[in-house]
């Protein structure tokens, strides 16, 4: 473990929950040593999001709908480790977008995690450990892989959003009923270049397909 290999911080808005959660579990994987050919999961290392475990009641996304649930928010470290092992060139093991687009979130570059079906997780397919280090303040959370670069540079190349798509509106006249923007649905292709000595030596395509979003509105429908 010789030399920062890759990192990336990503922004949210403050809310309590988020600061809570995102902040415990960046608390909780700091530190992780991954060695050569482990893989990490993100489930296994954090655990169940409950309040023993220190976290507290937060929106998910729930069938294209937000929802509370324990553990709202750790998504958005998932998202920003899964930059980390994009730009460290480490191998994708498993890894699952949103079900719908959120703008603060790099298009086709993001993750969601929910305990205990939805993970993410990554091989350290290099012959040096890898050491994770998370920095988290109010508002941005930064996640930064420690070890030896396996590549000279890994670049990030995204195509145009294709096959748009939009959602309807819905009215719902239901007390757990939580009011949702409309998010148009589309498709992207990153592609992730591993570059050495300036000439790309691979290549490999994430192609992901984001739903839309309907706009809920809490309310009896009009009349």
């Amino acid at each position: 473990i010789v030399e920062l290999v890759s990192e990336f911080t990503t922004n949210y808005p403050i809310l309590e929950y988020r600061l809570v959660n995102i902040g415990r579990a960046a608390e909780i994987i700091n530190g992780s040593l991954v060695l050569p050919g482990e893989t990490f999961s993100l489930n296994e290392t954090v655990g169940e999001r409950t309040a023993e475990n220190g976290f507290v009641k937060g929106f998910i996304i729930d069938g294209g709908q937000l929802r509370e649930d324990f553990g709202g928010g750790v998504s958005q470290v998932a998202t920003t480790t899964f930059n980390a092992v994009f730009f460290a060139g480490l191998e994708d093991v498993e890894h699952k977008p949103h079900s719908f687009y959120i703008s603060r979130y790099p298009a086709g570059r993001e993750a969601t995690v929910a305990w205990p079906t939805v993970d993410l997780r990554f091989r350290n397919d290099t012959d040096t450990g890898v050491l994770i280090q998370t920095i988290h303040t109010p508002g941005e959370i930064t996640v930064r892989f420690w070890g030896t670069k396996a590549y000279d540079e890994i670049r990030s190349v995204s195509s145009e959003r294709y096959n748009i798509t939009t959602g309807t509106t819905k009215y719902e006249d239901d007390e757990e009923c939580v009011d949702q923007d409309p998010v148009s649905g589309f498709d992207i292709t990153v592609t992730r270049q591993f570059v050495e000595g300036g000439t790309v030596v691979r290549s490999e395509d994430f192609e992901t397909h984001y739903n839309p979003a309907d706009e809920i509105i809490c309310r009896p429908p009009p009349a």
